[in-house]
């Protein structure tokens, strides 16, 4: 056995010491001299202001730093101990904010080294509350954003400001009673001290399509369009199959609307439509129309006429024809028998084939596609098979440019939950973490609603909405929380929250900015010990220094040969923020879940520890997902210990109403 695991037991305290160090929040340069340099300070142009006043700020390694003096100025008593060499800043509602005078006649160029920052052994409080400070140039600074608790932090990325509004003591003794009344009383919050400067990362999520407004019942629709098979999936046909055969429909205002029956038809094909046709001039308003011409023609003609839906109307095909030639030939009998101008068809990538056994029965138009489900049965309760799976509602087919077919799944919507929830969360697991997980998959489907809109639909079958597996999915717990919990959204002041969750915190949930880039006022990170007995509570994963340098530069991170990798800065609530790669070319910083994207861990929670002998890095974690949002293992222990699905949702997201 490896020299590296022969003391099991001082591995796993030396590894609880350091998680312990990182949840409460204490100083990660604990191990320096005071005095030791442990960054640089920059000219920045970015201008700090507390209600309005601007307030002298540098940049200390990307972050916005204040000097903790200068806060007396601006609301705040500061306070210093000597003998504790401890500084107290405290809100005093009482003082007028002046602000300070601010030197601007130096233009320096941002990034300008001005200072370098030294360790200090000064501890900072603000409220009683232990936040980082350093020493720059003689003087104790703390993060801009550690005032976050005092009011509302915004981020003028324009005008390069960051402000802080600080509450009125009027408003603020209201508005925390409200929180506390709203708020679960089993929930732990603890503020970030993460800056507000920080950047935005590569895998946050595209937020452009997220509905964040006021919300309104009327919000969730009736029927939601699912992508099953979509751009580089996209196939070129699929076959649907329905034991009492089909009904046809369009959508009218969003909802299906059945036009036609076909019946005794139990197996149809959707394909690409890649043939000649020939059609009269005259299109028809109506299919009543083109069924009484088209028994009018069967007596003239021996060719084969089937239905054409256009974008415009109705028409009648005549065909297929694999040729031009034999297209035209068709034309001119038909013209002459018909006593009326029959045109060519030609092939083109709006027109999609229905065939039953291989016999075309219909072709229609992408724009004006049409939606097939079981025949005599409303289509609310229609089950069929689109390829080999199964699925409620109805099935349609359309051609983006350039592509194969994309298929798409028309489905109540509230039936679209049947077959998200047992594929988010195991069918046999508590009622009430069931329920939690279906107002949350509820809310996160409405507000992400318009996100496929250019494909076509609403939300597709994978991670990238939420799994849908369909009917063959579904499962009797799993449809009966949906049925208990219909129509309910999480709400915070009147908007539609985003219910974001994933699968297990490891013990403590995260703020949204240190995961991604907005503050969301509703993530807050909430202890979380549901989450500790989770199978993914403490996980390892390792990798050789030569396997680490591939992935560099399989992902372009070119820093030559790898020389160490270490942690240089983690949230309050112990999520890695910035993880530094040393090569011997240079360095790379990855911020937030960078690293743990680019290694493949299973969170960003996590330590490293390195093993000299074997040149192997050991990646010691906790917890599984971005961890923002819902904890599902939590949900599952807080449903054990006999908790509501309401308590669930209200602890895992702060100050929200269900319903």
């Amino acid at each position: 056995m490896k020299p590296y695991f022969q003391n099991k037991t001082i591995k796993t305290v030396i590894i609880l010491i350091i998680m312990f160090v990182f949840i409460f929040g204490l100083n990660v340069h604990a191990e320096l001299e005071v005095g030791a340099i442990t960054g640089k300070v920059l000219s920045t142009d970015i201008v700090a202001n507390i209600n309005n006043k601007p307030i002298p700020s540098y940049n200390y390694n990307g972050y916005t730093v204040i000097i903790v003096k200068d806060l007396k100025s601006y609301g705040f008593e500061v306070n210093w101990n000597p003998i504790e060499r401890k500084v107290e800043v405290i809100r005093n509602t009482d003082k007028e904010i002046t602000g300070k005078e601010i030197n601007t006649s130096a233009h320096l160029e941002p990034g300008t080294k001005l200072f370098n920052v030294l360790h200090t052994d000064i501890i900072t409080y603000i409220d009683n509350q232990r936040v980082d400070s350093f020493n720059i140039d003689g003087h104790t600074v703390i993060y801009f954003n550690a005032l976050s608790d005092h009011g509302k932090l915004e981020w003028n990325q324009n005008a390069r400001m960051a402000s802080l509004y600080l509450k009125d003591p009027v408003n603020a003794e209201s508005n925390d009673k409200e929180l506390d009344q709203n708020e679960n009383k089993h929930a732990s919050r603890q503020a970030t001290s993460t800056p507000v400067t920080r950047q935005k990362t590569t895998i946050d999520p595209d937020e452009r399509f997220l509905h964040q407004g006021d919300y309104h019942p009327s919000m969730i629709p009736d029927d939601v369009k699912i992508g099953l098979y979509f751009g580089d999936a996209a196939v070129s046909s699929i076959e649907l199959e329905s034991g009492g055969g089909f009904q046809a429909g369009v959508l009218e205002s969003g909802n299906f609307s059945h036009i036609m029956s076909l019946e005794g038809k139990n197996r149809l094909t959707l394909s690409k439509d890649t043939n000649y046709y020939v059609a009269p001039q005259t299109n028809f308003q109506n299919l009543s129309q083109v069924n009484s011409e088209i028994n009018k023609l069967t007596d003239l003609t021996e060719y084969s006429l089937i239905y054409a839906g256009l974008d415009n109307g109705w028409n009648i095909y005549a065909g297929p024809f694999e040729s031009l030639q034999q297209a035209e030939k068709a034309s001119d009998e038909l013209s002459v028998a018909n006593s009326e101008k029959w045109s060519v068809i030609r092939p083109n990538q709006e027109h999609i084939l229905v065939s039953l056994s291989n016999t075309p029965i219909m072709t229609y138009h992408t724009e004006q596609p049409l939606y097939f489900a079981a025949a005599g049965v409303d289509y609310e309760e229609s089950i069929i098979s689109i390829g080999s799976k199964k699925f409620r509602g109805a099935a349609t087919a359309f051609r983006q440019k350039n592509s194969d077919l994309t298929i798409v799944n028309l489905v109540p919507t509230e039936k679209y939950l049947y077959g998200v929830v047992p594929r988010e969360m195991p069918h046999s697991w508590p009622e009430e973490a069931l329920k939690a997980q279906a107002v949350a998959a509820r809310g996160f489907a409405v507000a992400s609603m318009n996100k496929y809109s250019d494909y076509g639909f609403n939300l597709c079958s994978t991670v990238n909405s939420q799994v849908y597996g369909g009917y063959d999915a579904e499962q009797s717990r799993t449809n009966q929380a949906v049925d208990l919990t219909r129509g309910q959204v999480i709400t915070y002041n009147g908007h539609l929250a985003i219910p974001y969750y994933h699968s297990s915190s490891g013990g403590h949930t995260e703020d949204s900015e240190n995961i991604w880039t907005n503050t969301v006022p509703y993530i807050r990170g909430v202890k979380d010990e549901y989450s500790l007995n989770s199978p993914h509570s403490q996980w390892e994963r390792e990798l050789k220094k030569t396997e680490i340098e591939t992935i560099l530069f399989d992902n372009n991170i070119r820093v030559g040969e790898l020389k160490n990798l270490y942690i240089a800065e983690v949230s309050s609530n112990g999520r890695v923020l910035s993880f530094i790669v040393e090569g011997s070319y240079g360095t790379e910083e990855l911020i937030k879940q960078e690293s743990r994207s680019l290694f493949g861990l299973r969170s960003s929670w996590f330590n490293v520890e390195y093993e000299a002998d074997t040149k192997t890095y050991y990646f010691i974690g906790q917890g599984f997902g971005h961890g923002i949002g819902m904890s599902q293992y939590g949900a599952k222990g807080m449903a054990e210990e006999g908790y509501r699905y309401t308590d669930i949702l209200k602890h895992y997201f702060t100050g929200v109403r269900i319903h």
